[in-house]
């Protein structure tokens, strides 16, 4: 009878031991499968999360969970109050002087540097007017993209929709997207070099301006420098951040050709 018995434990213990591995196999065929569908085509979800802002009617900030988000959060993007596009409308349609004597874009400026101001994007955002005719938009471009990418950020968009409606109301200018890098070097499979980089994510800009907030695409052009023009020293994390930016630079036709 005890022989019988220790028969009959080992049958059990055999038993057991087949479930327990079955139940291996299916927790990995799972995490296998997880970890597929973790992985997102840029260029797919780029074109995803256009058509969906743009089918909405009114673009609002998105809730994307890639990298970058905290500091997007940290830095108030995902929380800009809403603002109405109409506002630019009160904008003289001529060049030169304006309401009350001020320049159209002096105007845009006072408009712009008080709702990014309010929006807590002031010290990301900096907004200059040279009094002659020229308005310098220009934003840290990890605010933009991600590092070593050319894809727009879709928590941006609502910056650059703001943006574009100011230049749409603007009369007898032309629009510069100018972008610019480090000078820590990158060689990707897309990228081989920083100019090619900065090429890039000056043309999303501008493809962005024209194909979805209906720029006029005769009065834009996309410029790339790479590393070549920087605004801070590279020897330091926050001047390399200061160079990492994208311009955009609105003027004048009589003003510079």
């Amino acid at each position: 009878m005890a022989k019988k018995q220790k028969k009959k434990d080992e049958g059990v213990k055999s038993d057991w031991m087949t479930s327990y591995a079955d139940m291996v196999t299916v927790l990995f065929a799972l995490f296998v499968m997880l970890y597929a569908l973790s992985e997102v085509d840029e260029a797919l979800w780029q074109e995803f999360a256009l058509a969906a802002a743009i089918g909405s009617g009114s673009i609002e900030p998105f809730d994307f969970a890639g990298d970058g988000v905290n500091e997007l959060l940290g830095n108030g993007v995902m929380d800009l109050p809403l603002f109405d596009l109409a506002i630019f409308e009160f904008v003289p349609g001529q060049t030169g002087e304006g309401q009350g004597g001020q320049h159209q874009m002096e105007i845009v400026a006072d408009i712009l540097q008080t709702y990014f101001g309010e929006s807590g994007l002031g010290d990301a955002i900096d907004i200059e007017f040279d009094g002659e005719g020229q308005l310098l938009i220009s934003t840290h471009g990890d605010m933009y993209f991600d590092s070593g990418q050319a894809w727009i950020r879709p928590e941006t968009f609502q910056i650059l929709d703001v943006i574009a409606s100011a230049i749409n109301n603007l009369s007898g200018v032309r629009v510069s997207v100018e972008g610019h890098t480090d000078n820590v070097p990158i060689n990707t499979a897309r990228f081989p070099d920083n100019l090619e980089l900065s090429v890039a994510r000056a043309a999303s800009i501008s493809r962005y301006f024209v194909d979805h907030q209906g720029v006029d695409p005769a009065i834009i052009r996309a410029t790339g420098f790479g590393e070549h023009h920087p605004v801070a020293d590279n020897a330091t994390p926050e001047g390399r951040q200061a160079n990492r930016r994208v311009e955009i630079r609105i003027y004048e036709v009589n003003n510079n050709n």
